[in-house]
């Protein structure tokens, strides 16, 4: 299992070999999300108690802390297992709540079978969509810590 990243001027671009079907890995990246998500990866104030996604176009991303507050931080556009999931990254380069009307970058993940298992392709693009100081955001997902870590995650999950 590797993990790899490119940084490009709007998008950054991770993959993983993953040894699980692509149905498998698809149910592991959105239903369990809250399995490989670092719980230190929160916006609301407190401790994460959960963190989820709404399972069809139109669903959230969201998270909820152990005060039973919920804030949306992604949008769904694209529900297609196991091949495609897509949603709208909320979070802009202040690393708070987004507003309900935020502009949102674009998260694309694809699940391909290989001889061994899958490969998840992931691009997180539009990032200039956060406007100024969107090249922190970049930073911040393609860093330490950031997509490539939680695809290796997501392996390890699966």
């Amino acid at each position: 299992m590797t993990a790899r990243t490119t940084d490009q001027t709007t998008a950054v671009r991770a993959s993983v070999e993953i040894a699980a079907t692509p149905e498998h890995a698809f149910t592991v990246f959105t239903a369990d999300i809250d399995r490989w998500w670092i719980r230190t990866y929160h916006l609301l104030p407190g401790d994460l108690k959960e963190v989820g996604v709404d399972p069809h176009a139109g669903g959230r991303l969201w998270e909820e802390n152990a005060a039973g507050e919920v804030c949306t931080w992604g949008r769904v556009l694209t529900w297609d297992p196991p091949r495609t999931f897509a949603f709208a990254w909320l979070i802009g380069p202040e690393w708070t709540v987004p507003a309900e009307d935020a502009p949102g970058s674009r998260v694309t993940v694809t699940f391909t079978p290989t001889d061994t298992g899958t490969r998840v392709d992931l691009v997180h693009d539009r990032l200039d969509a956060h406007g100024a100081g969107w090249e922190g955001v970049r930073r911040g997902v393609a860093g330490d810590g950031g997509w490539p870590t939680l695809l290796r995650r997501v392996a390890e999950a699966a």
